[in-house]
């Protein structure tokens, strides 16, 4: 909700016109592809990657059971 919310907030920037529009429009464009892109990826990318390698982990209750004797 933050980085909508940040993103929304470089929307004025990215399309306003007028006197120094060019930097600011460079600015605002910056600032709310990045927004896009970071919620984008910890929304998709990190939860498919989790996904993936915690096929290779094992269970907390599997670590925590008693090792048998050498």
């Amino acid at each position: 909700m933050t980085s909508i919310a940040a993103a929304a907030g470089a929307l004025p920037l990215a399309l306003w016109q007028g006197a120094g529009a060019g930097s600011r429009q460079t600015i605002g464009v910056v600032i709310f592809s990045g927004a896009i892109f970071a919620t984008l990826l910890t929304l998709f990318v990190v939860p498919v990657f989790y996904t993936l390698l915690a096929r290779f982990t094992k269970s907390p209750e599997w670590t925590k059971r008693p090792q048998p004797a050498e």
